[in-house]
């Protein structure tokens, strides 16, 4: 940090890492965790406020985060990403959680700033995503020394195309809550839902904490836009309504400032999960059933995912290789039996494809791979001024 033109300023780039966009700061530029690191990431923002009209945050949940970058911590890493969900209502940032799509932004910045290992025309680049603990195992394609920009790779909810960049989430399963992959050692329970009743959920902890529903059972329509569901209250409702009773009963989120941390905690997210349907994408391109294995809604603190979390995605691959949860039900079209599949999840920005690989392990599931295709790209390197 520094002081400039009667403002404080500090070192930024905007980085659209997949369907999501952040502000990334280096960890050196800011204070230890804490208030004031997070006063100055809400100033930064132009939080609390919808529209973040005085600072860089855009005005969404898809844009409106935060990664903490730094030399690594972890010895088998080669950098560290710190996320942060700053909220646009309320002069909160959420650091409990990750974002799968802005891991690709990380795995960018590593190869802008020389972090990794160079071979040809890769940069491998393994980052510590700090809010867990654990390893993403990256790829960067490299040109002329620096980042690749041109490539055909296109994903749902980003125009235009660039270069395929990957990133393996197999380390994450259990990182929410230290335990297993499914934290409730079922893959299916029946939970009493106030104002639904009972319910089948599948709670999956991969990435992030996932619940999954059926959209048949939670009264939604698939054909319907993302928007059209988003101004659906009674369905935002009854969704956060199961947030807030499998929060409760797995003693996740408890006690009488759950609603408030409901409103700024992204885990749990929770996903609406059908067999492949027709629908129409965001940009009006239709989706066929034979285009997707299964259809999925994401949602978090009251609102709909326009795109699909990076997070959600490896989760949601994973969730599938597992007999008797309900993505493994939804997605009964897809062989699975192997233990190496590829899903691709029908969403509303259109199709995102996932290569999982899960085998029985030792009481439990070998999660080996979940691994995303992802673009990103440099927006912005310069300085950001504050009060």
């Amino acid at each position: 940090m520094t002081t400039a033109l009667n403002m404080r300023s500090i070192d930024t780039r905007i980085i659209r890492g997949g369907s999501s966009k952040g502000v990334y700061l280096d960890v050196c530029d800011l204070p230890p965790p804490g208030p004031e690191r997070d006063a100055i990431v809400l100033r930064v923002f132009g939080s609390p406020d919808r529209r973040q009209i005085d600072g860089l945050g855009g005005a969404d949940k898809l844009t409106s985060k935060v990664a903490v970058m730094g030399p690594p911590t972890r010895d088998d890493c080669h950098i560290d990403y710190f996320f942060g969900q700053v909220n646009t209502e309320l002069p909160r940032v959420d650091w409990s959680s990750n974002c799968g799509n802005l891991s690709a932004g990380a795995a960018l910045y590593g190869a802008l700033t020389g972090a990794g290992r160079v071979v040809g025309d890769t940069a491998y680049v393994n980052v510590h995503q700090v809010n867990t603990g654990r390893r993403l195992v990256t790829t960067v394609p490299m040109k002329d020394g620096a980042p690749a920009v041109e490539g055909d790779f296109e994903i749902g909810g980003v125009p235009g195309s660039g270069p395929r960049i990957d990133v393996d989430f197999a380390d994450f399963a259990g990182c929410a809550l230290g335990g297993g992959l499914l934290p409730t050692g079922q893959p299916r329970d029946r939970f009493d839902v106030p104002g639904i009743g009972p319910l089948d959920v599948s709670v999956v902890d991969m990435a992030n904490l996932l619940i999954f529903v059926r959209a048949e059972d939670i009264g939604m329509d698939p054909t319907a836009s993302i928007w059209d569901m988003q101004a659906d209250t009674a369905l935002v409702a009854r969704l956060e309504a199961v947030r807030k009773a499998v929060s409760a009963e797995i003693g996740f989120i408890t006690g009488p400032e759950a609603d408030e941390t409901l409103r700024v905690s992204t885990n749990p997210l929770i996903f609406a999960v059908a067999p492949p349907t027709a629908y129409a994408a965001n940009d009006g391109r239709p989706v066929a059933p034979g285009d997707h294995d299964i259809f999925a809604r994401s949602l978090a603190r009251f609102e709909f995912s326009k795109a699909y979390p990076g997070s959600g995605a490896a989760g949601t691959s994973v969730a599938v290789g597992v007999p008797v949860t309900l993505p493994h039900e939804a997605a009964s079209g897809l062989d699975t039996d192997s233990g190496a599949y590829t899903l691709r999840v029908g969403h509303p920005g259109g199709v995102l494809e996932v290569a999982a690989e899960v085998r029985p392990g030792d009481g439990g599931h070998d999660v080996r791979r979940a691994l995303i295709g992802r673009t990103a790209r440099l927006l912005m390197h310069g300085t950001a001024y504050y009060p």
